[in-house]
């Protein structure tokens, strides 16, 4: 009993130290390159040695499975290519049904063909290598085990923090027989949200009783919403009521990556003032000439731009010039409003502002109390494709 005791964990050890075998996956693909592109790069259990491919014909219906598999199993099935069966062999190429298994007992070695029968290939076409694949993958790493060679697998790992592959569950390629890639190439990008990709240029105005409040806790939100860096969030901010408050302007470019100086500033620089009338229209065209510029820190064309308005007050002035102006440069315009007591806005100025309604934010309280309807749709507007959503290009 001790023998088959020490036996047992010696078997256990081995196993723990023999790495598992990566075989193709796939159940009922219609071809061979089909299966390579749509199935799995699967880690075999530890008794499963052998990667396993079977093509079964069935007139001019062909069915196509790997998986992994049992080393002697998977050995007796590729025997059974050269039993008779009917005028020729089980494995055959002149009869309407036909059943062919090869075996082999290397990482990923079932990608592409039947190599142990060749003449009986699914595919017609004689095998092609695939355009050259760039080596490059910004915040991360590609490995080809073949090249741009017939049935090389690529693979691809993410080394960034916070980065991952995109779309997920791509960490692979294969190079299919007819010359093409299975898939186009991945990119690594980071989880968006919090990670949005945007400069936003806040234009605030609130007043009444709680607009001391409403300020801090609008600012504190705007800072803690999303990720502030050089390659995710960057926010500029400016105080008006009949005209833009100079002093209270926070530039893009002051803070670097600090989410909390950024705050610091902001609320240093932004008091409120209530004198005349509320002038928006002047302090969006103030804002576009002002914050949305390069000379701010406003980035390049591969981040998104957006002109909000923060307000509790309906306008006094024209708005839908400047509103007109930001949407033709490129700008995404956002009304963030607060609705308290008997105040109610003038939906007409909110639109003219914001140019659709999924872009006007209104709240019946006096924080930013944003609901996961607000978030999905602000989501839908800034996190479209992951991959648009790094500094860097991308295919």
């Amino acid at each position: 009993m001790q023998i088959v005791w020490q036996f047992l964990v010696l078997l256990i050890t081995y196993l723990s130290f023999v790495q598992a075998l990566k075989c193709m996956t796939c159940e009922w693909s219609r071809s061979l390159d089909e299966c390579d592109a749509s199935g799995t790069l699967s880690e075999c259990m530890p008794n499963q040695r052998s990667c396993e491919t079977t093509v079964r014909r069935n007139g001019d219906d062909v069915f196509v499975s790997k998986n992994c598999k049992d080393r002697i199993a998977c050995r007796s099935n590729q025997l059974q290519n050269s039993r008779y069966a009917g005028r020729s062999t089980q494995c055959n190429s002149d009869q309407p049904n036909s059943v062919c298994t090869c075996c082999c007992n290397k990482d990923m070695c079932n990608v592409g063909t039947l190599s142990c029968v060749g003449k009986y290939q699914v595919a017609e076409y004689a095998e092609q290598d695939c355009p050259v694949v760039s080596t490059s993958l910004p915040h991360g790493k590609i490995d080809c085990n073949k090249d741009n060679r017939s049935g090389s697998v690529c693979q691809y790992q993410c080394t960034g923090k916070d980065y991952s592959l995109w779309p997920k569950q791509r960490e692979n390629n294969i190079c299919l027989g007819n010359g093409s890639w299975a898939h186009k190439k991945p990119c690594c990008a980071r989880p968006c949200p919090p990670y949005y990709l945007v400069d936003i240029a806040m234009v605030i105005h609130f007043t009444g009783e709680n607009a001391e409040h409403l300020l801090k806790t609008t600012l504190e939100d705007a800072t803690t919403f999303a990720v502030t860096a050089k390659d995710a969030v960057k926010t500029s901010a400016m105080y008006y009521n009949e005209n833009p408050v100079e002093s209270s302007l926070v530039k893009f470019n002051e803070y670097g990556e600090n989410a909390t100086l950024l705050l610091e500033l902001m609320l240093q620089r932004i008091n409120i003032s209530n004198k005349g009338p509320v002038n928006t229209g002047r302090a969006m065209w103030y804002g576009l000439d002002n914050m949305l510029t390069p000379e701010a820190g406003m980035r390049d064309s591969r981040v998104g731009k957006s002109l909000a308005l923060y307000i509790n007050t309906n306008p006094d002035d024209d708005v839908k010039g400047p509103a007109d102006e930001a949407r033709r440069r490129g700008f995404q315009v956002y009304v963030f409003g607060f609705e308290m007591g008997d105040f109610k806005f003038d939906r007409e100025k909110l639109l003219d502002i914001a140019g659709e309604e999924s872009h006007i934010f209104v709240y019946d309280t006096d924080f930013f109390n944003i609901s996961e309807g607000d978030i999905e749709e602000l989501n839908r507007h800034f996190c479209q494709n992951p991959c648009d959503h790094v500094l860097h290009d991308h295919e």
